[in-house]
């Protein structure tokens, strides 16, 4: 068999690149398509008698023809390419519909003129087909090639998503729409009153687990800074100001900044050795004189996708805030940002919902799956990247891939999202309610029976909830000074009976979320 593609391409190219999770190779002894395993990744295997001449320029339109466009690779390819070969190559059939794809790529991608005429008649075709990729509805005419550029994002920053059927089926559904669905359940026991103080307590608990996340201790004033961040999201233009400002809020002074990072940046930790401090990196952000021009790409994808809208709203909010966490525009505060911008964009997109789904608080539960899917485009980056670290812990870089940067596919990145959403309104968003219903219940119960000023009788409604129903020797000596014993144990029998029957009406152990809320 032989490599066909990307994988001739990247081996011709002496590119090094990371192999894609199928790779493409001609078997002459085949004689259908297929795909067979290969490993822990997949090949699909070309029939012999398909003609794919032995050229890195066939092999570009076989590239494209069986594996999509992937701007990395053709963005580290016209770096090597033999310009010469590659126009005669286009100048053979240069109405070829995969002839004007890799002529516009190369002009684009390069900003050089092939010394090509431009052409003057033929369709126009558009860069990527919408059958495989999420595009714009109406891009760029290029007039030189007939070629629209239906990409989502610019040549500076462009991520794509590849419509898999996982992607499209995840496309279907509108995560506020789930959550109107999911809160509908509770049926009669749904009130304005319950839904606008759960919002106010999964504001708190979205700023908290985003802090968390960092595994950093989160300050009440630096708390209460994010939390209105949190608030105010989406009442503003997505900026470099307004991003520099977002940081500004929820960091320390120290790290307070007018502008991007001017120096290399990475993440890591600090490991105790036996000769010393080491540092365990994990990930290097791009070079700093790259940084400007990929948020401004990034800032015009998210312009981009506002006016065309056809991109579903969280698959926008995915692109926006993931390009923002890779790119590390900033010194501190980048993880945040990341996850404030997913609230900021689904606002922008949505203004009409006013209650927030708290993602961070899903994510922190799944650290493992959030880790593995920010891999999938750190790992690549951390495997190609030639770099050290100096006496000061400064990290040098030595070679220049931006491509990997700029040209991200966030395809998993979307379905972590999705996912997390999801989990977020069938857990959080909806425990939160249950909670509030039965905390309501009982303190509505104690106060019919009793005269217990109010922040008393939340606090003792807080003991019983904690409990489940069943309050303790060491907590009842706080409970009877207000409380008979005779009433107590009516409260008690009333409070199990309240969480048990939510309990197996609704699927919530409001004592565990109680617990878990503390």
């Amino acid at each position: 068999m032989r490599a066909i593609g990307y994988s001739y391409l990247n081996k011709h190219y002496n590119l090094l690149l990371p192999k894609l999770n199928v790779e493409v190779y001609q078997d002459p002894k085949a004689e259908v398509e297929s795909t067979i395993k290969y490993g822990a990744s997949k090949r699909k295997i070309i029939p012999g008698n398909r003609k794919i001449k032995d050229t890195p320029y066939d092999n570009m339109v076989a590239a494209i023809k069986y594996q999509g466009i992937r701007l990395h690779f053709f963005a580290a390819i016209f770096k090597k390419v033999d310009v010469v070969g590659f126009t005669k190559f286009i100048q053979h059939k240069p109405n070829s519909i995969y002839n004007r794809v890799l002529w516009y790529l190369y002009e684009w991608l390069t900003e050089k003129t092939l010394e090509l005429k431009d052409l003057t008649s033929g369709n126009y075709i558009n860069l990527f087909d919408e059958k495989f990729y999420y595009t714009l509805q109406a891009g760029d005419r290029n007039k030189r090639t007939r070629v629209i550029n239906n990409a989502i994002g610019t040549k500076e920053f462009c991520p794509t998503i590849r419509k898999t059927s996982a992607i499209l089926d995840l496309a279907k559904k509108d995560v506020y729409e789930m959550a109107n669905s999911k809160m509908q359940d509770l049926g009669e026991h749904l009130s304005v009153d319950v839904i606008g103080r759960s919002i106010n307590y999964l504001y708190t608990k979205e700023t908290k687990s985003s802090t968390e996340i960092e595994n950093e201790s989160s300050s009440n004033q630096k708390t209460k800074r994010f939390l209105n961040t949190i608030k105010n999201a989406g009442l503003f233009e997505l900026t470099k100001e307004k991003i520099i400002d977002i940081q500004n809020q929820i960091v320390e002074e120290t790290k307070k900044t007018d502008d991007y990072r001017k120096e290399e940046i990475y993440v890591g930790s600090t490991i105790q050795r036996l000769g010393g401090i080491d540092q365990d990196v994990h990930y290097i952000g791009p070079l700093a004189k790259h940084v400007p021009s990929m948020m401004q790409g990034l800032l015009d994808t998210h312009d981009k996708l506002m006016i065309d809208a056809s991109v579903p709203p969280l698959m926008h909010a995915t692109l926006i805030s993931f390009g923002e966490v890779y790119i590390h525009p900033l010194i501190d505060g980048n993880g945040r940002t990341h996850r404030y911008l997913i609230h900021d964009v689904m606002k922008q997109r949505e203004s009409e919902h006013k209650f927030i789904i708290p993602i961070s608080s899903a994510i922190l539960k799944n650290q493992a799956k959030y880790d593995n899917v920010l891999e999938l485009i750190s790992r690549p980056i951390m495997a190609m990247l030639d770099w050290e670290l100096d006496n000061e812990h400064k990290v040098i870089i030595n070679n220049d891939i931006d491509y990997m940067y700029r040209y991200p596919d966030y395809t998993e990145h979307v379905k972590f999202i999705y996912e997390m959403m999801n989990t977020a309104i069938t857990k959080d968003l909806f425990e939160e309610i249950c909670l509030l219903l039965a905390f309501d219940l009982v303190k509505s119960y104690i106060n019919d029976c009793c005269d217990i000023p109010n922040n008393t009788l939340d606090t003792i409604v807080s003991i019983i909830m904690q409990g489940g129903g069943t309050v303790s020797n060491k907590k009842r000596k706080y409970i009877l000074k207000y409380i008979e014993q005779d009433r107590v144990q009516s409260i008690e029998v009333y409070a199990k009976s309240t969480i048990n029957e939510i309990k197996e009406r609704f699927e919530v152990d409001v004592a565990k979320a109680m617990n878990n809320n503390l």
